[in-house]
């Protein structure tokens, strides 16, 4: 049983599907390191894209059940996509682990969107086409607003403890860009973790409308108060699992493209926190404006 106060090492709060679960992976064969094996525990987050069940309440020795199976000394890690997307989760983090070390991936925010519209069509109902879900759910465009969302971790957390990292950069050498994120995390950087050169939890074809439909009434059901119990229960039962696995999708990569019509509407709308955000971490992201020219 861990009985350090502060138990917890580090914490990913990024983008969603901007390379989350590969560093999950990375992460997760380091012998210096343990991260749960379900990957998102988003205990600290309330607000997200989709309904959760917001169990920070139930404190941190529910929260500690997560890593009771921790080897001795190792680092202890949570890896939550969205952390970022609720304004209060950087609060609630710091009144816990004042002097946990936060990291992060962004990615280009019009691709972000477009991924997390296209991954959650292959698990719920959503509008045919990615311009009808942005006129439905805000929450979208919300997701790509990182100079406003990351700003209370840089207000909460000394700018040595913050380790953020560009998409677009970061894979163009993963063995280095890997390397780096170790030696942030002050284990042996030396390490080479097997996914490198993999892709991991690739996009993919939704697959028939029967299964996307099923699993939405899934979970929409969950997702109600009145089965709020056996929700957390299937969460429990991820807590211990003995094998953290990873795979790319199985399928064809789906065919619908990012039309250059709603990226510019997108960039446009972004381009402010864009340049708020050079300033807060200090470096160029023309990258991400590339594809507009």
């Amino acid at each position: 049983m861990i009985t350090n106060e502060h138990f917890l090492d580090f914490v990913y709060i990024g983008a969603p599907r901007a390379g989350s679960t590969w560093l999950a992976a990375a992460l997760s064969e380091h012998p210096q390191i343990w991260i749960p094996h379900n990957k998102e525990l988003h205990f600290f987050n309330r607000y997200s894209l989709y309904p959760t069940y917001f169990s920070y309440p139930k404190g941190i020795d529910y929260y500690r059940q997560y890593f009771v199976k921790a080897p001795e000394n190792a680092l202890l890690g949570d890896i939550s996509p969205l952390y970022y997307f609720d304004s209060d989760t950087a609060q609630r983090i710091v009144r816990h682990f004042p002097e946990v070390k936060i990291i992060a991936l962004l990615r280009n925010p019009a691709d972000v969107a477009f991924s997390v519209y296209l991954k959650r069509k292959t698990q719920e109902f959503r509008k045919p086409t990615f311009e009808q879900e942005l006129k439905r759910d805000k929450r979208f465009i919300d997701l790509g607003y990182y100079f406003r969302q990351l700003k209370p971790y840089f207000d909460y957390f000394p700018r040595e403890n913050i380790g953020i990292w560009i998409y677009e950069h970061f894979f163009d050498n993963q063995e280095e860009s890997i390397k780096n994120v170790y030696h942030f995390l002050g284990v042996d950087y030396r390490f080479v973790p097997g996914v490198i050169g993999k892709k991991i939890n690739a996009a993919k074809d939704p697959g028939p409308k029967i299964k996307i439909a099923l699993n939405g009434l899934a979970i929409l059901l969950l997702n109600t108060p009145v089965l709020f119990p056996i929700k957390n229960m299937l969460h429990k039962l991820k807590i211990n699992k003995t094998n953290y696995s990873v795979s790319p999708g199985q399928r064809k990569p789906p065919k619908e493209r990012l039309s250059e019509e709603t990226r510019r509407y997108l960039m446009k709308n972004y381009e402010p926190d864009i340049s708020h955000l050079e300033k807060l971490l200090n470096i160029d992201l023309g990258i991400w404006r590339a594809k507009l020219r």
